[in-house]
């Protein structure tokens, strides 16, 4: 007696066609072709999606619809298969309230310990620190030099441990009287609680 598996199975196999371009063709996953040649039911999903399969099936391997539908109905036992899916529901995503709520409670916090990140980094980093005169050691003759530069705004500058004033803007500016021979200038900036950011400049004075 001709079993609707056997049919389709041995049909396919004639016309050498292979489950993966039956899959492709048909839009199937090659796992439902499997289970519907081997009769493997509880491998598929409730009936009305496999008479579809079953009627594309027989269709794309020029068989008769209706007699290969009739080995399906002879051959399918409703009392052992339910007339429901055996496989197993996939997880389906679904926006309620309480995970939009707790998507913004989770963006809230991220923002919130991102801006602590940075505060930290920026309390306990230390300024930046540029000297714009001199550009760097020198020899002069001119008994005072002016010392220019500029650092962050909220930075505190010191010159061989005096401090001196920073404008709104970071920019700093100090006249250094010089002693005869060598001058080692020191400038140092920091913040409270931060490393020092520390530049050294040289200058000789000669007569």
């Amino acid at each position: 007696m001709q079993k609707f598996g056997d049919l389709v199975l041995s049909t396919r196999k004639k016309k050498k066609i292979s489950l993966d371009k039956v899959a492709h063709d048909l839009r199937v996953k090659r796992e439902h072709l499997e289970a519907l040649e081997a009769e493997n039911w509880n491998d598929l999903p409730e009936p009305a999606f496999i008479k579809g399969y079953i009627k594309n099936y027989a269709e794309y391997l020029n068989l008769d619809p209706n007699y290969v539908l009739a080995l399906y109905r002879r051959d399918y036992d409703e009392t052992k298969y339910p007339q429901h899916s055996r496989l197993k529901k996939e997880k389906r995503f679904f926006i309620t309230p309480n995970k939009i709520t707790n998507t913004i409670f989770a963006i809230a916090v991220m923002a919130f310990l991102i801006y602590i990140a940075v505060q930290y980094s920026s309390i306990f980093s230390s300024p930046k620190l540029e000297i714009t005169n001199p550009k760097s050691s020198e020899t002069t003759s001119t008994p005072a030099i002016q010392i220019e530069g500029k650092t962050e705004k909220d930075a505190t500058v010191s010159i061989n441990g005096q401090f001196i004033a920073v404008d709104s803007s970071g920019n700093f500016s100090h006249q250094f009287l010089l002693n005869k021979g060598k001058n080692t200038i020191e400038i140092v900036a920091s913040f409270r609680l931060s490393p020092k950011n520390k530049l050294t400049r040289e200058i000789r004075l000669i007569e």
